[in-house]
């Protein structure tokens, strides 16, 4: 589409030429001469070049009533007569040869018919824009140029002196030459929608280049100062800093309505410490020593308030009911009983620092005396069950 902008554009400028006024072939020839020369039969008839370029000019020298011309042009392009828009512009440019002596004011004519249909009609007969008078005279082998506008169409160009010439004859005394830009109503329209279909094309390859643009190379990221840099980071830390404070305030909120054991269910406050009924060490009554009715040989079953069954039950979760000085064995819950709970890490590490602590202030239960208790009835995981120690259960057997 710009090609064709391009072209159509170039033409439309460039005007066509009707003449050639560079060059007058009858300087320096009298009328004698003239008629030898426009003889063929005479030595001194014109060469084929010099006919040539006489047949090209607008002039009247090229027969034997010199002093007026007349010659045909065609115009192309539209009907219509709108002026600046679909009218011709003309440009034409005369030299005066006349050497009568006579007034060399003129007029000129452009008649919209053939100059054989020419039968008496009149300049002064035509439209205004149709005729021109000059203002001035010509002067001698001087261009001058005038301007004029018409439709489309075919035409008779004619050129007379106000004061006609006397003595006519082969002797050119006028030339003419017009350049007629009848290319630029002809191709206009179709220079304005060659530019709106380039203008609308270019627009396309502009958005489509754009786009591929973002697909094939993705732009990258715009080079930051260091400044930015650093106050990016700042962000970040502070932003680091106040997630931490907000996950401290939720901890210590949750440590004040959770309680420090296990929950029952899993949407139950978790109990701190082991049920109530469970057995914290060896009965409180068990006997300083062997049964009195006893046998000599080992017991036939446990005693009447066996602890085997309560060590055999299972493990029970801690009972949010137990008071802070009762003391559970933590070994008895293992880290993913109390994970499965509910319990986070730092409550099972609390929980377990706070039952260490109660087992050590808790007052320890005097050995069983040797002669009331029977060491086989009791093993050591019941008496470590019951809050026991290594020591505690050494001795006892060693006084037993």
């Amino acid at each position: 589409m710009v090609c064709l902008f391009i072209i159509f554009g170039a033409f439309a400028w460039l005007p066509v030429t009707y003449g050639d006024t560079s060059d007058n072939p009858h300087d320096g020839f009298n009328e004698v001469d003239l008629q030898k020369l426009h003889n063929t039969n005479h030595p001194m008839t014109w060469q084929q070049g010099e006919i040539d370029m006489m047949d090209k000019k607008i002039w009247d020298g090229d027969d034997q009533f010199s002093g007026a011309i007349q010659h045909d042009l065609n115009f192309y392009g539209f009907p219509m007569a709108i002026d600046g828009i679909t009218t011709v512009p003309l440009k034409i440019t005369m030299v005066a040869y006349r050497e009568d002596g006579q007034s060399t004011n003129y007029r000129i004519g452009m008649f919209p018919k053939g100059c054989s249909q020419l039968l008496g009609d009149s300049i002064s007969d035509l439209p205004e824009n149709l005729r021109y008078v000059g203002s001035e005279p010509l002067l001698i082998d001087v261009p001058t140029t005038i301007e004029m506008n018409v439709p489309a169409g075919r035409y008779c160009f004619v050129f007379e002196y106000i004061e006609p010439v006397n003595d006519n004859g082969w002797k050119a005394t006028v030339d003419a030459e017009v350049q007629a830009n009848w290319p630029r109503p002809l191709l206009s329209p179709l220079m304005l929608i060659f530019g709106i279909l380039a203008l609308f094309g270019f627009i396309g390859a502009q958005r489509a280049g754009k786009a591929w643009k973002e697909v094939a190379q993705p732009e990258r990221a715009a080079a930051r100062s260091l400044e930015d840099e650093v106050l990016d980071a700042a962000e970040e830390e502070r932003g680091d800093t106040a997630d931490e404070g907000s996950q401290v305030e939720s901890g210590e909120s949750v440590d004040e309505t959770t309680p420090s054991g296990p929950p029952v269910e899993p949407q139950a406050v978790p109990p701190s410490g082991p049920p109530v009924g469970a057995p914290s060490g060896p009965p409180a009554e068990s006997p300083s020593g062997p049964p009195v009715a006893a046998p000599s040989g080992p017991p036939v079953g446990p005693p009447a308030e066996a602890p085997v069954e309560a060590a055999e039950e299972p493990a029970a979760e801690p009972s949010a009911e137990t008071t802070a000085t009762d003391t559970v064995d933590p070994s008895q819950y293992t880290d993913e009983m109390l994970l499965g709970w509910g319990w986070n890490e730092q409550q099972i590490e609390d929980w377990r620092a706070e039952q260490a602590g109660a087992a050590e202030a808790a007052p320890q239960d005097p050995a069983p005396a040797s002669e009331s208790v029977d060491p086989s009835a009791y093993t050591d995981e019941m008496l470590l069950g019951w809050g026991w120690t290594d020591e505690q259960i050494e001795e006892w057997r060693a006084s037993n």
